[in-house]
């Protein structure tokens, strides 16, 4: 029973897990590129490959608001496909000319199905919902804090910051505990490639008691390779891999791999990119997806200085 609820805490992890805005970020010098779209409502071949590199920094000076769904497929006994919509809005704060603070939320919508069989729940005399009948509802939702002094485009691009989540969950999609920690983001930028990490630690921090195995304590890391191609197009790899430290050995980590490609031009006069990914989990606990599929859409803002004009 232990390592099928341990799974199910995973799925909804996940759900709340992702992503660097390598998925959805701006340098100095893509400013410019994102103010000529609203203004002409067209880019040339270079400023779209510039205003695709805006978005996969994570601590650039961009607002965006992305909708990430995931297929998370062949979760749990049952073998079925727990579904979330990740709405990631981010805005940067002007602290001073020489720095800014990037304020990004995550807010999970989970619908996850049942990942044990009916029989097996009444022979374990588990009564609670998860894992044993689908559920709908919301996860934790988590705020995430980077300072980022501002850098030459072409220099190494940082930011650091307390990470908070809170225990907004729908009954068993995720933990009633508030956690807090630390993330951190390093990145460069040369040529047509955008390469990069992103690291996260929460521990408990309030909240109700528990017993260790169920206490918060989570790692997360997403190394990003992205190749722009021109024209907004790029090949984007950003494994999202995590670890609950409270489990086991063998049951600690998820790591993924695959790929994306990705779509950043103007519709409407307005910036939009688009992802499409996939990623197998080659190391994964007992009963956790066995891969994940990935549609993202997000409509983008670039700024100036570091505020939505």
């Amino acid at each position: 029973m232990s390592t099928s609820i341990g799974a199910v805490m995973l799925v909804v992890m996940m759900a709340g897990a992702t992503s660097s805005r390598a998925d959805t970020g701006v340098s100095a010098q893509g400013s410019s590129a994102g103010s000529g779209a609203g203004a002409e409502g067209s880019l040339s071949p270079e400023q779209l490959k510039q205003l695709a590199k805006m978005t996969q920094n994570p601590v650039g000076s961009i607002a965006a608001l992305p909708f990430q769904s995931n297929w998370n497929y062949a979760a749990g006994v049952t073998k079925a496909t727990a579904w979330n919509l990740n709405i990631q809005p981010a805005v940067p704060i002007m602290l001073s000319p020489k720095a800014n603070l990037i304020e990004r939320a995550i807010v999970p919508v989970v619908n996850l199905p049942a990942l044990l069989p009916g029989p097996s729940c009444l022979a374990l005399g588990i009564t609670q919902q998860v894992p044993c009948s689908p559920q709908l509802g919301i996860g934790n939702i988590q705020l995430q804090n980077y300072y980022a002094p501002k850098t030459n485009p072409n220099a190494f691009i940082y930011g650091i910051g307390p990470i908070f989540s809170f225990p907004t969950v729908t009954k068993d999609l995720g933990t009633q505990q508030f956690g807090a920690g630390v993330n951190a983001v390093g990145l460069v930028m040369p040529g047509s490639w955008v390469l990069g990490m992103l690291v996260t630690q929460r521990w408990y921090v309030a909240g109700p008691s528990a017993a260790p195995q169920d206490t918060l304590n989570t790692f997360l890391a997403q190394p990003f390779i992205n190749f722009n191609f021109g024209r907004g197009w790029a090949l984007t790899e950003a494994p999202v891999i995590t670890a609950n430290w409270n489990e086991p050995g063998d049951q600690k980590w998820m790591v993924p791999i695959g790929l994306g490609i990705t779509n950043t031009n103007t519709w409407l006069k307005l910036p939009m990119s688009y992802q499409l990914a996939y990623y197998g989990n080659i190391v994964r606990p007992q009963f956790a997806p066995y891969g994940i599929i990935r549609f993202q859409w997000a409509i983008i803002w670039p700024v100036k200085r570091g505020i939505v004009p």
